[in-house]
């Protein structure tokens, strides 16, 4: 069996709280171990968002998968990838800039997937840089 990461959270929260119970009419020993709990409470509470601020890449919270946007998944594809770069490249055109813009003829793609990999860059920024010329 797995223990989740916060169990010594768990484990001071429930014993200072157990305390703050059974401190009976001492109230400084139930008021400090209910802080101590509420405390401990707090941490476990803010330990998913407080891990996504350190590290965006891991997801919030465990056991829950990151959704892949369909561009970031074509660029790890490598070559076989590349048609739908261009894809969504024509289509961020096409809500950005121009309305009109025809999608890649498939000669032209042919040329791209057989682009290395620094020409391929070099393709997408320039892309880019003209989809971001028309804005201006």
């Amino acid at each position: 069996m797995n223990l989740p990461r916060g169990w010594p959270l768990l484990v001071v929260a429930s014993a200072a709280i157990g305390t703050a119970v059974y401190a009976g009419p001492n109230q400084g020993v139930a008021t400090a171990g209910a802080l101590v709990g509420l405390a401990a409470i707090g941490l476990l509470v803010a330990w998913p968002a407080a891990r996504a601020a350190v590290d965006p890449r891991s997801p919030a919270l465990p056991g829950v998968p990151e959704v892949a946007s369909p561009f970031r998944t074509a660029l790890h594809s490598g070559r076989s990838g590349r048609s739908e770069v261009v894809a969504q490249l024509d289509e961020v055109e096409r809500q950005v800039a121009r309305p009109d813009r025809p999608q890649t003829p498939g000669p032209e793609i042919a040329r791209i997937r057989t682009l290395s990999r620094v020409e391929f860059r070099e393709y997408v920024r320039a892309r880019l840089d003209e989809i971001e010329g028309e804005l201006w």
